[in-house]
Order: structure tokens, then C-alpha cells, then sequence
């Protein structure tokens, strides 16, 4: 089942994650526009499966090497994160671009409206970013935020590992859950099945 979450007023959403070609051309449609740090923002979530505050404390030098690693600000453990070949093409990409190329600072800087100047984005401004980039390419999505990006990363590594059980045990580890039942909730295996057995009939 999806996981629940409070929104503004009160109500609980969820959220479901894509699938991974949904993935890739969200990733394509950005670029194609120039929203390069939208394109960044919606990969490091997808490669990473981190939580949207450790994205956002990302730095340049973090994303521009092998790996890097980094405290969970939730949990307070440390991670090594092993970067995708893909993602590595993507920065690249991105830094021939950008005028003059940074070489250091976050990723994820505020709008110069902002005045969070010498901070990371905000996740409010992070998330909404998310949101309208769904909106724009009309791309179906139940309640994009950035679950979503985790989500789609932990559906990935579960359907690439066999569906396995053992592929659960690890993604229970990367995401900090208690146990493979919440994984499985998280990333939307319990729905489905549920979904499956009225289809069944």
C-alpha cells in the first residue's frame, strides 16, 4: 500500500512510484526544456533513494565523483552512496552548460528571491517543484511528491533484483524500514496484491 502522509489540510495522500521508462523520460522532457536543476533534482531521487532533506544537502562535489557519502539527517546513519554511470552522464551534461561551471555549493540552491541564502532549496519549494513538472508534462502520478522519487528508486531495485525476497532485506536496509512488511507497503507491493485478488475473481 502506498504510503499515507498528512497534507496540508489534514487529509492523508498517497503516493505510488513510476515506472522506470516514466522515470527516464521525466529526466528526458526536463533537459529537453533546460529545467536543469529540476532534471538533477528528479534523478537524485530516482539513483539515490534518499530522503528528499539529504538530497537537498547535497553538493556539487558529492555528486561529481565515484561515490560519496553522507548522515542521514533523519536516522543520523552514515551512507556510501555508489553514483550510476547514468546519473555520472547526466551531471556532466548538465556542468557543460551551466556558465561558469560550480565548483562547489549545493546542488540545490534557492531562487535568488529567496532568503535562504547560504542554505539548501527548502523541501516546500523542492516538493512543489516536483508537483508542477508532473503538471506540465501531464504525466499520471498519484500525489507526486518527493516519495515518489524514492518510491520509483525502490520499485526498480526490487524488480531488478527478481522480485525477491532478498531484494526487500535490502532495500529494508537502504531505507531504514523495521522489517519487509513496511518495505512492501512503501513500495506499493501490498496494494497490488490487494488490487490483484479482486481481479482474481
Amino acid at each position: 500500500m502506498p504510503t499515507k502522509r498528512k497534507s496540508v489540510k489534514g487529509k492523508k495522500t498517497t503516493t505510488a512510484p513510476l515506472e522506470w521508462t516514466q522515470a527516464q523520460n521525466m529526466i528526458k522532457l526536463l533537459m529537453s526544456d533546460a529545467r536543469y536543476t529540476d532534471a538533477l533534482l528528479f534523478a537524485s531521487g530516482f539513483y539515490f533513494g534518499l530522503r528528499i532533506g539529504d538530497i537537498l544537502r547535497l553538493r556539487w562535489k558529492d555528486v561529481k565523483g565515484e561515490k560519496f557519502t553522507l548522515h542521514e539527517g533523519k536516522t543520523g546513519k552514515t551512507r556510501e552512496i555508489q553514483i550510476h554511470s547514468d546519473y555520472k552522464k547526466l551531471v556532466r551534461s548538465i556542468l557543460a552548460k551551466i556558465e561558469p561551471p560550480p565548483l562547489d555549493g549545493y546542488v540545490f540552491e534557492p531562487t535568488r528571491k529567496s532568503d535562504r541564502k547560504g542554505q539548501p532549496m527548502s523541501v516546500i519549494s523542492a516538493n512543489r517543484r516536483i508537483q508542477k513538472a508532473f503538471d506540465r508534462y501531464a504525466i499520471p502520478v498519484q500525489n507526486p511528491s518527493s516519495h515518489t522519487l524514492r518510491k520509483t528508486f525502490g520499485r526498480r531495485v526490487y524488480e531488478n533484483n527478481d522480485r525477491s525476497e532478498a531484494a526487500l532485506i535490502l532495500l529494508s536496509q537502504i531505507f531504514n524500514h523495521r522489517d519487509t512488511s513496511t518495505t512492501r507497503r512503501y513500495i506499493g507491493l501490498t496494494q497490488e496484491k490487494i488490487s490483484n485478488a479482486y481481479l482474481s475473481l
